[in-house]
């Protein structure tokens, strides 16, 4: 070979490996201190903090070790962007370990790609206390892509966490084919799990989220079955029988037990709303460790919608929780947050039970009616799958009430404030008690003691909210409630009523509904409508009661307790308390699920009052309404399914389906207060 080929070919042989070695170098992600060993004020050189919320948390790194601190619930991240090839394969890792890691997401690995193309990724959660792991996150970029923010992250989009993750050892590298199956950032899309390895199982998935709806509605005719077949129909068998003491109790007890076993199930199955979960634990371990004082205040409490009547229950829980334990992220920690919930729905029983055995009704009516507050399949999913306290609501508004009915004013006042302090939903009946108040002063000690009511609510209110207080201005609770009225500005908030089956659900309040009149127009006039005619049935039964209409002690049952009402004027209490709400949710705007909910067991009182069976099926309808609104509204706003089937063509149909039940039982409801029981020969429950 002559001289110049050996040349050329030697020249030829450099540029090829040239070219090979810039392919191959162009190929290596180049993450930058991947080691955490160099920081500026806490933070490793090369990454970037972003939080959810502007304060209350803290990054930190020494030693090669980054740890993301937050005592209330957010979505820190320490990201950095990193250049790839189109269509290439990475391996994104980093060892773990958590500190009473809560909620949400917990700590992980992400691709925080979320603002660029809208993909998020998430590895494995890591949650409560744990050791170090390895944790690993494998894809494969979409064609055309040239870069990835990588994330180590404490929570997730809508998935806020609390606690402490901490992170080292982190690396970025190209997959080899001994590493885990691996999808596509265009595959993934913006699913928050790797839950299979192609597009069909995807597809086959959204079929499944889809088809739940027929689970659903499944289970309502199930329940309707065993409601009206097994227990209306046979209502007379089953609450004639006669028993003992002893067995009253025992089949209480065993009610009770079954309950929980039932809830726990349910509990361990769903795990409780997604977001109300989290903010139940996070709320609660803000006010274990910090005290309520700041609350309110804190930055990124400025959404804090709820009450401060709760959030001291809450602080408690996770203190017990700390003394015992308990891993709040365990289901175990999870079901300890539905106990309270589950407590209140037995104490509605008891109350039941009693006010069913003062009114001289036998002990299988007592214990039936019992039965369809412990296992009334709307109680079961707020306290054993959702995770809410409509049922605590609604015992503080029973025993209003019911101290009310003995004449204890100053009692019922005070209980009722407590209320208010719970949810502020219990506002809603505040025109109903106030005439109840009104129409049976006869006296200047009536007089007296009714202000005393007032003065008792008020007490009650402020020495809850006084912890709160903290550097607020004295009307800051005013404030606070004026905001949550109008946080959520729409018709119907997964509420399926009247306005939801003419489009309002999350139609904005301000939207035409018919004629020039918006949702929160009309909403508004049947507000104003249902307060005044709640008020004209209690003052109807007031003043067509014996003539006088005199308020008079009154000793009616076997047990000698006193009432200060008459029997009818007992059922016109919760009669018309009923009516109030019922009409409100049904027709109103701002309408949340799970608002008519104390309506079923304030039902359940005046039938026992009036004795009219058709107030009992009132209340298995509403309970059957409610049940599959319920189910529906906590599966279509939970992280799993929101994307997939909301406003989807299932749950548009599973929407109207409920909306014309529950307006239907309105109807009914309407009908029964007005129309005699023919049945039995009985008056109008309504004069």
């Amino acid at each position: 070979m002559s001289r110049k080929k050996t040349v050329f070919l030697t020249a030829v042989l450099a540029f090829a490996l040239c070219l090979s070695t810039v392919a191959v170098a162009a190929q290596q992600p180049d993450l930058e201190n991947g080691s955490l060993t160099d920081a500026v004020n806490g933070v490793p050189v090369g990454w970037r903090v972003l939080s959810y919320y502007p304060d209350g948390y803290s990054v930190d790194t020494q030693d090669g070790t980054v740890t993301l601190s937050s005592l209330e619930i957010n979505d820190l991240r320490l990201c950095q962007t990193v250049e790839v090839e189109p269509e290439t394969a990475y391996v994104f890792s980093a060892e773990i370990s958590t500190g009473r890691v809560s909620g949400g997401r917990g700590a992980t690995l992400s691709i925080d790609n979320y603002s660029v193309d809208g993909t998020c990724l998430y590895s494995q959660s890591v949650y409560g206390n744990s050791n170090w792991q390895t944790v690993t996150l494998a894809f494969q970029t979409n064609p055309g892509q040239e870069a990835v923010v990588l994330a180590l992250r404490l929570g997730g989009y809508s998935e806020d966490s609390s606690g402490m993750a901490y992170f080292r050892n982190v690396s970025f590298r190209l997959a080899t084919a001994q590493d885990e199956p691996i999808l596509s950032l265009e595959e993934w899309g913006s699913q928050t799990q790797n839950s299979g390895a192609d597009g069909d199982l995807n597809e086959a998935q959204e079929i499944f989220l889809r088809s739940v709806f027929d689970i659903f509605l499944g289970l309502t005719v199930l329940a309707a079955v065993i409601l009206f077949f097994g227990i209306y129909r046979n209502r007379d068998r089953l609450g004639d029988r006669s028993m003992d003491r002893r067995q009253r109790r025992q089949i209480l007890l065993l009610m009770i037990l079954v309950g929980l076993i039932l809830r726990s199930i349910l509990c361990s199955a769903w795990g409780g709303h997604d977001t109300d979960m989290s903010c139940w634990k996070g709320w609660g371990i803000y006010i274990a460790d910090n005290g309520p004082a700041d609350f309110y205040t804190a930055p990124g409490h400025e959404w804090y919608d709820y009450p401060p009547g709760y959030m001291l229950v809450l602080g408690f829980i996770v203190k017990i929780m700390n003394i015992l334990g308990i891993s709040l992220s365990s289901d175990v920690g999870t079901f300890v947050f539905m106990l309270p919930a589950y407590a209140a729905d037995v104490l509605c029983a008891i109350l039941l039970m009693r006010f069913a055995r003062e009114r001289g009704l036998r002990d299988g009516w007592q214990i039936l009616l019992a039965g369809l507050v412990v296992f009334n399949p709307a109680a079961v999913v707020l306290s054993g799958a959702w995770g809410q306290i409509d049922s605590i609501l609604t015992l503080f508004l029973l025993l209003t009430f019911l101290q009310l009915l003995r004449g204890r004013r100053i009692a019922a006042g005070a209980l009722y404030g407590a209320a208010i302090m719970i949810k502020w939903q219990a506002l809603i009946y505040g025109p109903v008690l106030a005439a109840a108040y009104l129409l049976s002063v006869r006296s200047w000690r009536d007089l007296v003691r009714t202000l005393g009511g007032v003065a008792a609510a008020l007490g009650v209110s402020f020495l809850v909210i006084l912890p709160f207080q903290g550097g607020q201005s004295p009307f800051w609770i005013i404030q606070r409630l004026w905001s949550a009225a109008g946080g959520y500005d729409y018709a119907s908030v997964e509420a399926y009523n009247f306005q939801a089956l003419c489009g309002g659900n999350w139609a904005p309040s301000d939207t035409e509904l018919l004629w020039g009149i918006t949702y929160k127009g009309f909403g508004t006039a049947a507000i104003v409508a249902a307060v005044i005619l709640a008020a004209g049935m209690l003052w109807f039964a007031f003043r067509w009661d014996g003539g006088e209409g005199r308020a008079v002690p009154v000793r009616q049952n076997p047990a000698g307790e006193d009432f200060f009402f008459s029997p009818r004027r007992q059922g016109a209490v919760f009669l018309s308390a009923s009516f109030c709400m019922y009409m409100i949710y049904t027709f109103g705007h701002y309408m949340h699920e799970r608002y008519v909910f104390p309506v079923i067991f304030l039902l359940l009182f005046a039938f026992v009052c009036y004795g009219d069976r058709r107030l009992l099926a009132c209340s298995l309808l509403l309970s059957l309404a409610a049940f599959l609104n319920e189910m529906c509204a906590m599966y279509v706003i939970s992280d799993l399914t929101m994307a997939v089937v909301r406003s989807g063509t299932e749950h548009q149909n599973m929407v109207n389906l409920c909306a014309v039940l529950e307006t239907a039982s309105f109807f009914y409801f309407c009908y029964t207060c007005f129309t005699p029981d023919r049945g039995v020969g009985r008056e109008a429950v309504c004069p």
